[in-house]
């Protein structure tokens, strides 16, 4: 027992010193770079970045916004000194992602973040200037923040070696921090195949605190909860559509845009020529879905006796009517709003009948 006792202890010092000597390796090689090249080991994290946001010159959020809308602001960092002593000259090295392309890199002297950070604080200042546009993603790759616990150190008065800041730091070369941006929203829409009235809508939102609740006030009293919803419209004519977006900080986003509904094509089917004796049929055909209403018109005057209702086809007997050419004309209202969606005309013409004539010839004898 007792050979096996000491055998376990001379394992426990070779590993001791296995790992002193591991470490020392580790120090040397990151002593052996020049800054800010220190391959850092962060570990202490007596200062931490709690919150990264873009804001105004006063750290308040920026407000929201339309998706593709250039702003100007701040990139803000929130710092925590987690220790019971103050923390001194803390820099930050990253490099500044635009959705997902590199802007700026802080590698070569890197930001001054703070000359120093009391115990047990927490402290916000802005890092950067930048023209942000809407809808972007902001993200800090590479992010280290390094710092000196001698007193009296400042950013400008630093030991900036890797000896002092190797394992002084909070973050890594392989850690992403998005930064928070506003909520921005935006939408596209277009019409679908040949149903002027059917328009498909797309909403971009981006930003804020998801998930977010949606409103669609497509201009003609009607609404939608869907990210992507489709629409009929009723009627032609201008509407003003807006997407209002709010997300699970109560802050809301609206855009509105000018969306022209055309009219309904329309055609009728029916023969062009015809005779006098004979009776006609003729049909309004039309490319919108909602219910109508039609009313003929024969050369200008009601062919159906009504201004109010009227089918979609009707017949007509060319022998109430003269020969030549006449002018068939059909409007098409919606059934609800009684409001015109359509019209259209067809020219036809009355051939006159040909008639028999008999002569007697007299034929030589």
């Amino acid at each position: 027992m007792t050979h096996i006792s000491q055998r376990c202890t001379r394992n426990i010092i070779w590993a001791n010193i296995f790992g002193l000597v591991l470490l020392a390796m580790l120090m040397q090689l990151a002593l052996s770079e020049d800054w800010p090249d220190c391959k850092f080991q962060c570990q202490a994290n007596d200062v931490t970045v709690s919150r990264l946001w873009l804001g105004d010159d006063l750290g308040n959020d920026i407000a929201p916004g339309e998706i593709g809308e250039k702003r100007s602001c701040n990139l803000w960092a929130q710092f925590k000194n987690n220790a019971n002593s103050p923390r001194y000259a803390a820099i930050l090295l990253a490099d500044l992602y635009l959705n997902g392309t590199l802007s700026q890199s802080f590698y070569d002297q890197g930001l001054c973040a703070l000359d120093i950070i009391d115990p047990k604080s927490i402290i916000s200042r802005p890092l950067y200037h930048l023209m942000w546009t809407g809808g972007e993603d902001v993200m800090l790759n590479r992010l280290v923040l390094s710092w000196e616990t001698a007193k009296g150190a400042s950013c400008t008065q630093d030991n900036r070696k890797c000896s002092n800041r190797n394992t002084k730091c909070y973050g890594g070369k392989e850690i992403g921090y998005f930064v928070e941006t506003p909520l921005s929203v935006g939408f596209t829409f277009d019409f679908q195949g040949n149903a002027p009235e059917m328009a498909s809508f797309f909403a971009h939102i981006a930003g804020g605190l998801g998930p977010y609740v949606i409103d669609w006030d497509f201009g003609d009293g009607f609404h939608s909860k869907e990210t992507n919803p489709v629409h009929i419209y009723k009627v032609p004519g201008n509407y003003t559509v807006r997407l209002q977006a709010g997300d699970q900080s109560k802050k809301i986003a609206s855009v509105s845009k000018e969306l022209r509904v055309l009219p309904c094509p329309c055609s009728i089917m029916g023969q062009d020529h015809t005779c006098p004796g004979k009776t006609e049929t003729y049909k309004a055909a039309l490319a919108c879905n909602s219910s109508r209403i039609y009313r003929w018109k024969l050369d200008g005057i009601d062919a159906n006796g009504t201004e109010s209702t009227g089918g979609e086809s009707i017949d007509i007997n060319w022998q109430d009517f003269g020969s030549g050419q006449h002018d068939l004309q059909v409007l098409i209202f919606d059934q609800e709003s009684l409001k015109e969606l359509s019209k259209c005309d067809m020219a036809i013409t009355v051939i006159p009948e040909v008639e028999a004539v008999i002569s007697m010839i007299a034929l030589p004898y």
